[in-house]
């Protein structure tokens, strides 16, 4: 990452939105309903399988994602809305092991949406970021609130 200035993420990490803790992530490890998904993951996240994808040259890499691309796509037709969608019970533990951070940021399911939650009598809101292939969403952290724009 040194030729970036960039720093790769732990999924989830907690950061400081003013004074809320917030909690960023991914998003897929929400869906926990999608079986199918999970074991996909589970694979491409292996160290085997990422050593193995790195030493293939650029054009290589790029032709495997464009492949995954298509067949995710093509599985995601098959697939019920609240199959591809979070599990809110996994998002309520992922809110109550992180002891209850206010605010959770995820992507993921393509789905903005703003949801509001109390759990243990913690306020806490999970913000869904858009995907960016029609249109991208961002958030903006101004005057100690968070808004969403969608472009």
């Amino acid at each position: 990452m040194d030729k970036t200035n960039i720093t790769l993420l732990k999924d989830p990490t907690l950061i400081q939105l003013g004074n809320k803790k917030t909690v960023i992530l991914h998003g897929d490890t929400l869906c926990i309903d999608d079986k199918e998904y999970q074991e996909f993951r589970k694979k491409v996240r292996s160290d085997k399988w990422e050593k193995n994808f790195l030493n293939q040259g650029i054009d290589k890499r790029l032709e495997i994602c464009k492949d995954l691309r298509i067949k995710s796509y093509e599985a995601q037709k098959s697939k019920s809305d609240s199959l591809m969608d979070v599990n809110e019970n996994e998002v309520k533990k992922l809110f109550k092991d992180l002891s209850f951070p206010p605010i959770m940021i995820h992507g993921h399911t393509h789905k903005p949406k703003r949801h509001h939650y109390l759990l243990d009598n913690h306020a806490c809101e999970r913000w869904v970021l858009n995907d960016w292939y029609d249109s991208g969403s961002y958030l903006i952290w101004k005057d100690d609130q968070l808004n969403s724009k969608i472009l």
